[in-house]
């Protein structure tokens, strides 16, 4: 007798099975199965957040320029928002496209000195290459027997130059316009003669706001308005001006009151009694720059309002 091909399968079903028919459910797999989908679904969530969250680290945020925030320039949030960059604007890459915009304006310092050109120029100088900064000078023009040499050298290097004075003399240039305008143009030709420049900058002696020009300042500083020129005082500074300072009096001082503001006019003086002055320099500038301060000359397009005394009533 020829055997069956197929083996007897050694279950023992208890009805057959018809072709629409299935079998029941066993309640332990099926629990099985849905306790490993959730926890593949789990898995799956898990790694798709980390792969979100760590694409983001390490990249530098996009900063808004200086200028662009309101810390500034003194704008109002919806003005802000108005100059904000557009979102397609990083989109560099397609991981990027939702990147946000960080206001962060740049910390910028306008380093000045009055008084000069003198013999502490030059050394000057070499210390500002030294850290690759440029600065502004406020120069007078009796202080120096080397006085067209030396603008011509400030210029030269790359820094920014204005009006001073030509006496330095507060008695006598505040004793009217006519009289503040006559030192005024005298310095104001010998920067154009020694340079070629004709600076619009300007900084009064002693400040906007002194004790001798009371009665004097609004008419001059109409006269500078019409004439085109702008004016700078300060909001930080080293304090050296007094008789015999001290090096780490103004160094302290300065940066200060330096700290005290995003964007600052620092001031200080490059006369030829000031060679303490010129010993902080590069503390101050490296301290500086190591902060993520940057430096920057003084021009018309600056905006004066946040370094004026003086404002119009």
């Amino acid at each position: 007798m020829q055997k069956p091909f197929f083996r007897k399968l050694p279950f023992n079903f208890k009805h057959k099975h018809s072709p629409s028919s299935s079998p029941s459910p066993n309640p332990v797999k099926i629990r099985n199965r849905v306790l490993i989908i959730t926890v593949c679904a789990v898995l799956i969530t898990a790694i798709l957040g980390s792969v979100c969250f760590f694409s983001g680290i390490g990249k530098p945020e996009r900063v808004v320029p200086a200028g662009k925030c309101s810390s500034y320039a003194h704008r109002t949030s919806s003005e802000t928002r108005s100059h904000a960059p557009s979102a397609a604007s990083f989109a560099a890459k397609p991981s990027q496209s939702a990147a946000k915009a960080v206001c962060k304006p740049k910390k910028v310092i306008y380093l000045t000195f009055d008084d000069g050109p003198s013999t502490l120029t030059v050394p000057l100088l070499n210390v500002l290459d030294k850290y690759h900064v440029k600065a502004t000078f406020f120069v007078v023009g009796i202080n120096d027997k080397n006085e067209a040499s030396d603008l011509k050298e400030i210029v030269r290097r790359g820094h920014a130059i204005g009006v001073h004075s030509y006496t330095h003399n507060y008695r006598q240039i505040y004793a009217s316009p006519e009289a503040f305008f006559s030192d005024f143009d005298e310095m104001h030709s010998l920067i154009k003669n020694a340079t070629g420049i004709d600076t619009k900058i300007y900084r009064f002696p002693g400040g906007s706001v002194n004790a001798y020009n009371k009665k004097t300042r609004k008419a001059i500083i109409q006269n500078l308005k019409q004439r085109g020129y702008v004016f700078f005082d300060w909001n930080a500074g080293g304090g050296d001006a007094v008789v015999h300072p001290q090096a780490a009096k103004i160094l302290s001082e300065a940066l200060t009151t330096t700290h005290m503001h995003d964007n600052s006019v620092v001031l200080f003086h490059n006369s030829s009694v000031k060679s303490v002055t010129l010993s902080i320099i590069p503390q101050f500038i490296s301290t500086l720059q190591k902060e993520g301060y940057t430096f920057a000359v003084l021009n018309p397009s600056v905006d004066n309002h946040p370094f004026i005394f003086y404002h119009d009533a």
